[in-house]
């Protein structure tokens, strides 16, 4: 091996026999290069990288949506009025994404303790279907909000009501979910924040809303018999919903009663 000092020829080692110098094996490497087959450094410099694995795009966003929100909720929760009263269309998501879990909360309370007991249902049926009645009924209480904002001569869209409202529904939503807690914890106290969070978003969320646009508009229909009008069509509405029930409710039984005595 040559030395890359004194250029002397030693037979082996590490150092040179000569001038001590450290020796650097540069006869192995280029022979190892040497004995590599032809091509082979070619085609491993043109072999493809495995790409590292990319997330999911609808993944993100609902993580990031999630995140948002519940930053979103926490600001709310702490002011609600103060933090909902110059909401508008642009949080409409957030609003949107408050009445659905609202609307969910109740039915799938339910379900969970009717399959405690025992009673078996499906999931669509008990949960899904009276999560979406509840949402139509919420959406049209904020709907009666909006014809009172409207009558006030307001120019609000109907997206910013919406917003609001939904805003405005953190509050009893914190209940709910409160409730839904105890009621997992098997704690008897859950019906009666179930019954103050659907009071609360029933008759108090509206004038919230209804007043907090007309603060600047002193024009048209006043706040209070906007809210008036509001009470009147959540009632009309809830005996509506209270008949339909009443009636699907003796359908059932007489279908049953037919069945069992013809049986």
């Amino acid at each position: 091996m040559k030395c890359p000092g004194c250029e002397h020829m030693n037979d082996g080692g590490n150092f040179c026999e000569n001038c001590g110098t450290r020796l650097v094996p540069g006869g192995s490497e280029s022979g190892s290069s040497q004995a590599r087959p032809a091509g082979l450094e070619g085609a491993a410099a043109h072999a493809p990288i495995p790409a590292a694995p990319q997330p999911n795009a609808h993944v993100e966003n609902v993580k990031n949506v999630s995140k948002m929100y519940f930053s979103y909720f926490m600001e709310v929760l702490k002011k609600p009025v103060a933090a909902t009263q110059n909401t508008n269309r642009e949080q409409l998501v957030n609003g949107l994404i408050s009445i659905g879990i609202f609307a969910l909360i109740i039915p799938l309370i339910i379900y969970l303790g009717l399959k405690e007991a025992g009673v078996d249902g499906e999931f669509m049926s008990m949960v899904i279907k009276p999560a979406f009645s509840y949402a139509i009924f919420i959406l049209l209480i904020a709907s009666y909000s909006f014809v009172a904002v409207k009558l006030g001569k307001v120019p609000a869209g109907y997206t910013d009501v919406i917003a609001r409202f939904g805003s405005m529904l953190i509050p009893f939503l914190a209940l709910f979910l409160l409730a839904f807690l105890m009621s997992l914890l098997g704690m008897g106290l859950y019906p009666v924040f179930l019954g103050i969070g659907f009071m609360g978003s029933t008759f108090i969320v509206p004038p919230l809303v209804i007043s907090s646009f007309k603060r600047d508009y002193p024009s048209g229909l006043d706040t209070l018999y906007g809210t008036l009008l509001t009470y009147l069509a959540i009632f009309i509405t809830m005996g509506a919903m209270a008949a339909f029930l009443l009636s699907t409710l003796l359908d059932l039984i007489e279908s049953k009663l037919t069945s069992f005595f013809l049986f």
